[in-house]
C-alpha cells in the first residue's frame, strides 16, 4: 500500500477530517538538523512543512468565520477586506492543488530543494493570510464599536 504521505496534497484532505493523514496535527518539531545528511534534512523540513501547512489551515479557518461575521455585519466598507480575503484563500488552496510529496527514491538534495522552496511559497501564503486576517478583524471591530459620542464644543 502507498504511504500516504505521496499522495497528491488534495487527494489527502479527504483523510484529513478521518484524522489520517500522517504528518498533520503533529505539532511543531523544531530539532536542529544541522550537520544532518540531506535526506534527514529534507524528512525535518517536510515535517516542518506540514506543521506550517495545518497553521495555515487554521488560519484559513479562521477566514471563513471573519468572512461570515462581516458579511452578516452588512460592512459597507468590506468589499476590499474580502477581496483580500478571498486573495489568500485562494492562494492556498493553489499551493495545497499542485503540492506534492517528493517521491522518497529522488536524490535527498532534490527533495531537500523542492521542499525549500514549498516552504518560502507557504510563508508567503501565511503572511498573506495574516494581513487578510488583520485587516478583516479591524473592519469588523470598527463596524462594530459604538460611535464616539460628540462633544459639545466649550463655551
Amino acid at each position: 500500500m502507498k504511504n500516504l504521505l505521496f499522495w497528491p496534497l488534495g487527494a489527502a484532505f479527504g483523510l484529513l477530517s478521518l484524522g489520517v493523514l500522517p504528518g498533520c496535527g503533529t505539532g511543531n518539531k523544531t530539532a536542529s538538523t544541522e550537520g544532518a545528511s540531506p535526506a534527514v534534512q529534507a524528512r525535518a523540513l517536510e515535517d516542518s512543512l506540514m506543521s506550517h501547512h495545518d497553521q495555515a489551515m487554521q488560519q484559513t479557518e479562521q477566514l471563513f468565520a471573519l468572512k461570515a461575521q462581516l458579511t452578516a455585519a452588512k460592512v459597507p466598507a468590506s468589499a476590499p477586506v474580502l477581496a483580500k480575503m478571498q486573495a489568500a484563500d485562494r492562494a492556498m488552496m493553489t499551493w495545497m492543488h499542485q503540492y506534492q510529496a517528493p517521491d522518497s527514491l529522488a536524490p535527498a538534495p532534490q527533495r531537500l530543494a523542492y521542499l525549500q522552496d514549498q516552504q518560502k511559497q507557504l510563508g508567503t501564503i501565511e503572511t498573506q493570510l495574516k494581513v487578510a486576517l488583520d485587516s478583516a478583524q479591524t473592519t469588523l471591530r470598527r463596524a462594530t464599536q459604538p460611535a464616539p459620542a460628540a462633544t459639545a464644543p466649550a463655551k
